[in-house]
């Protein structure tokens, strides 16, 4: 980190036209400009990787616990990486020794040997596992890519954003083909994390979740689907969405505007937040205004948004083989649970949930079934179905929509697979490390907790174009400890062969979700020329669009899904 600090530094100092502080060793030349900024934006991805730690320990420890070669390689090297660990505190401890006179200098030199001995085999482990499991050292650890590489990867209509954000400044590089740019955010990042919560607190599920098509203006009284009187609330800034828009992006405009796909690799706190709503003009109108929402120039109008976990999933992802599965349409969803609630797909929403959905280490399935149902899940399934030419019993709904059938399946055979459910975070469950899917809960007891993990779904085997996660919070965190869920689930199901994936930033309203999901695929099937990227807005721009249905054009609606993921 503190060789990134530096040569961030000096790659600001130029930029800015100012001596840099020093070089990085007496006798190292000041790098020329355009070799700090690419040695500084792989620098940044290695730093962003960290972000994923926990999601990605815990799916570790789940690869860990197999019994075949990869299960054998993944123990060793957590062997390897806790002795070096060990020892890098041993050799600390040796410093310190040393430097009270209490301990001989040889002391050091022996703590020092074993602690590179370690590091020699962790790294040839490493380069075992890239050679034997490149899916898995891709999952695991991906390596940084270089401006040249990642270049080489996009189309001449596509552009790549990676945000790498610092403690007291934030740095943002923009990448299309044959051109390259980066800029500095000389603000602090306590400070950008609370522009990000202040956007999404106006995005709170628990505000917007009975929002019906009954209502007419936000922030009146009206009946929602159930007859419960409810106050809808709109506490969205869109001129804060402009303000985060000309801060990250705008400085970046000549080699964004004119992309019709942009990809965007982005760490805490924007891991949280769809690019797709930041503003690219100043609003007009008020925030509460259907009218004006639907007036409003959302990034999502001017070109489609992908994001990613990383840099290197890009390469990962357009070097997958182009072999389709021979069946259209596998659909998973509307698990049978007996909860009362509004129908949006939020689970654990309560304290009191969460709680008790882990007992003892166990899944307590009676909290399990007390969730909410989702009435509108298997009409979505039905209708994704059916746009794809796929039998009835493509879809597996209720008593058939479990874990166990699913993990039972032969998913490989299928180009298109979406699960319409709840989603869980991680951090959500007490004890829950990753995300997760919820399924229809057994009848009793046994292997099968009703909760399909990231590390489950790693383990999957898929050949899918497309995997779509009809399901809240399938996307990313709000910031909370541990709570990695983009990181999790998505490098999950690309590991296990997914393409591209469909998730969200938040609870969603389970018929806005179908709207996006089959008019996505509507597009699709109109114009087969299409990118994913662009169906998906298009579908996005319908809802917004709908006057018939004022509550679309609130972006706490239209918002939460966001692409993950697109090959060529």
């Amino acid at each position: 980190m503190m060789r990134l600090l530096l040569r961030l530094m000096l790659l600001a100092a130029c930029a800015l036209g100012l001596a840099p502080l020093r070089p990085l060793a007496a006798q190292e030349a000041v790098p020329a400009p355009a070799q700090l900024r690419d040695e500084a934006f792989q620098a940044a991805q290695k730093a962003m990787l960290t972000s994923a730690s926990v999601a990605l320990a815990q799916l570790g420890a789940r690869f860990a616990a197999g019994s075949d070669e990869l299960a054998r390689l993944v123990r060793q090297r957590q062997d390897l990486v806790a002795a070096w660990k060990g020892a890098d505190r041993a050799l600390v401890k040796a410093f310190g020794m040393a430097a009270s006179g209490a301990a001989a200098e040889k002391d050091v030199e022996a703590r020092r040997a074993e602690a590179g001995a370690l590091q020699a085999r962790i790294a040839e482990s490493d380069r075992e596992m890239a050679a034997r499991f490149p899916a898995y050292a891709e999952l695991s650890q991906p390596q940084p890519v270089s401006i040249a590489a990642a270049q080489a990867l996009l189309e001449p209509d596509e552009a790549l954003v990676l945000v790498f954000v610092g403690t007291r400044e934030t740095f943002v590089w923009a990448l299309t083909r044959d051109a390259a740019d980066w800029h500095r955010v000389a603000v602090p990042r306590d400070e950008l994390v609370a522009q990000v919560k202040a956007l999404r607190a106006g995005l709170d599920p628990a505000a917007v979740a009975v929002m019906r098509s009954a209502l007419r203006d936000f922030g009146d009284t009206d009946v929602d689907g159930d007859g419960i009187a409810t106050r809808a609330q709109s506490a969205f800034s869109r001129a804060s969405a402009h303000d985060l828009y000309r801060q990250i992006l705008a400085p970046l405009e000549p080699l964004l505007a004119q992309r019709r796909r942009v990809f965007i690799v982005a760490e805490r706190p924007f891991d949280s937040l769809p690019f797709a709503l930041l503003v690219t003009e100043p609003p007009q109108g008020d925030d509460t205004d259907p009218g004006a929402l639907r007036e409003t120039a959302w990034l999502i109008r001017r070109q489609g948004i992908v994001t990613l976990p990383s840099v290197s999933s890009l390469r990962s992802l357009r070097a997958a083989p182009a072999t389709p599965a021979p069946l259209p349409f596998r659909g998973y969803g509307a698990p049978l649970l007996g909860g009362r609630g509004p129908p949006v797909q939020v689970a654990a929403a309560t304290p009191a949930v969460a709680d008790t959905l882990l007992r003892g280490g166990r899944v307590d399935l009676e909290t399990v079934r007390g969730l909410s149902p989702l009435p509108q899940t298997e009409g979505e399934l039905r209708r994704l179905a059916e746009a794809l030419g796929a039998p009835a019993d493509a879809v597996q709904v209720g008593a058939a929509a479990t874990k166990s059938a699913v993990l039972a399946a032969d998913l490989s055979r299928y180009r298109v697979l979406a699960f319409a459910t709840h989603g869980l975070l991680a951090g959500d469950i007490p004890g829950l490390s990753e995300p997760a899917l919820v399924f229809t809960p057994p009848v009793a007891d046994g292997d099968d907790d009703g909760l399909l993990t990231a590390s489950e779904a790693a383990r999957l085997q898929l050949a899918a174009d497309w995997v779509i996660l009809s399901a809240c919070n399938t996307a990313g965190s709000d910031g909370t400890p541990g709570a990695d869920g983009l990181s999790g689930l998505a490098r999950a199901f690309f590991y296990a062969g997914a393409r591209t994936l469909l998730v969200s930033h938040w609870p969603v309203r389970d018929d806005a979700a179908a709207r996006l999901t089959t008019g996505t695929l509507a597009a699709l099937r109109a114009d087969p020329a299409l990118s994913k990227a662009e169906a998906f807005r298009r579908a996005t721009l319908a809802l917004i669009a709908d006057a018939a249905d004022p509550t679309l054009a609130h972006p706490a609606i239209w918002a939460p899904f966001v692409m993950v993921g697109e090959g060529r």
